[in-house]
């Protein structure tokens, strides 16, 4: 998807239109959206997270007190 091209198309139509429902449902949709923040990452980062629920699924964790001890030494606790 060319996102570019895909808001152009967008503002087009928004431009071009006199039908005023439209403008208040679109005014609307924007001003009542919440962003989550996993949307706000590129897709390597989702990627990267989705990796990271999958191995935390299958128990691939290291506990939080070894990561203590771990990470202690550069004064991280």
């Amino acid at each position: 998807m060319n996102i570019q091209a895909e808001k152009l198309d967008i503002l087009q139509t928004i431009i071009g239109t006199n039908d005023e429902s439209l403008i208040m449902d679109v005014k609307a949709f924007l001003s009542n959206r919440k962003t989550d923040w996993f949307d706000e990452l590129n897709d390597e980062q989702q990627k990267d997270v989705l990796e990271g629920i999958a191995q935390a699924d299958r128990g691939e964790i290291v506990p939080h007190d070894e990561v203590l001890k771990i990470f202690g030494k550069w004064g991280l606790k």
